[in-house]
């Protein structure tokens, strides 16, 4: 009886099934540490964050969280991890930038430099900066910022341009510690050349006004399903609903495709102007889940328009501020 038993236990493990998704998401905050011993100047609310050394010597060091809360569920299981953002400003060739995890809670205030942002803007309240962690009742432990030595990924980059960082061992138990305990989740830090002068570098921050160039992260993940679940692999094209909806400023967009293809994914407002490109990129089989964040744009009903393969499906969304 104890064999079949075993046996029976075992054929019950082995029918559970694995469910594989991908989740894209855009940065919840960002901001940019600027070297200064007061910790008088942040960014908060501008449209750029910044790396490296400028021509003065001056240290900047960005700061980006994605907030995970509720979009992968806690028993999930991370595969893979990719950071895409989009360098858009350099006087140097291709140096070395890094993301570290940090380990103290920060803020993203009002400040906005305006221009060409390089040279920061006065501190507002719950601003980070190279002082504080919020300007100005918090203070780092460290000033420039608490964060792990050891870099969770590095990336060479050279001219303007969207560059990932590409999944690590490191990326990936960053983002399952935080999955499984949401109060650690204190975002990465981006750390350039600090060597010498002359190598900062501009990347887009998420009220950049090119939606596409925000920061973005990309996570494949998967949840064990019950005994009776379905295939881990779709087995039709489907277009969900957006959740929340109404919703204000993100939501998320669930999809399926069932084999390989170009996808694409875009908002148009009624007139069918288009407003937003969420997905232009061939996929894997699978179940995704695309965020949109519409802060900067209007109130009011939207189309979001699935293509791949054969398959065309739009739905309506309603964007209330």
């Amino acid at each position: 009886m104890k064999f079949f038993m075993a046996v029976v236990a075992h054929i019950v493990v082995m029918s559970a099934a694995f469910s594989q998704q991908e989740l894209s998401l855009t940065a919840t905050k960002d901001n940019t540490l600027y070297e200064d011993a007061s910790g008088s100047t942040s960014n908060g609310a501008g449209e750029f964050l910044f790396t490296g050394k400028t021509n003065s010597g001056s240290i900047r060091r960005g700061l980006i969280l994605f907030d995970l809360s509720g979009k992968i569920p806690s028993n999930a299981t991370i595969l893979s991890v990719k950071v895409r953002l989009n360098m858009s400003k350099t006087a140097t060739s291709a140096k070395t930038v890094s993301l570290h995890k940090v380990t103290a809670s920060w803020g993203e205030g009002t400040s906005n430099a305006g221009a060409n942002e390089g040279g920061g803007a006065a501190s507002t309240t719950n601003d980070a900066t190279w002082i504080h962690r919020f300007f100005n009742t918090a203070t780092w432990a460290t000033p420039g910022g608490d964060f792990v030595v050891t870099p969770s990924a590095s990336l060479s980059i050279g001219g303007v341009g969207t560059y990932q960082f590409e999944s690590t061992p490191q990326l990936v138990a960053d983002v399952q510690e935080w999955v499984n305990d949401s109060t650690k989740n204190h975002g990465w830090i981006i750390i350039g050349d600090e060597s010498s002068t002359q190598t900062a570098k501009r990347f887009d921050s998420r009220e950049n006004s090119t939606a596409a160039n925000r920061p973005t992260l990309i996570v494949q993940y998967s949840i064990v399903n019950s005994v009776n679940s379905q295939s881990p692999k779709p087995v039709e094209f489907s277009l969900q609903q957006n959740y929340p909806n109404p919703f204000n400023p993100s939501t998320i967009i669930r999809y399926s495709v069932p084999s390989a293809g170009h996808v694409s994914l875009k908002v148009f407002d009624l007139l069918g102007k288009e407003v937003a490109t969420l997905v232009n990129e061939v996929k894997e089989a699978g179940f995704f889940a695309q965020e949109w964040n519409a802060s900067g744009i209007p109130s009011g009903m939207y189309l979001y328009r699935l293509q791949a393969g054969h398959y065309t499906a739009t739905k309506k969304l309603i964007l209330i501020k």
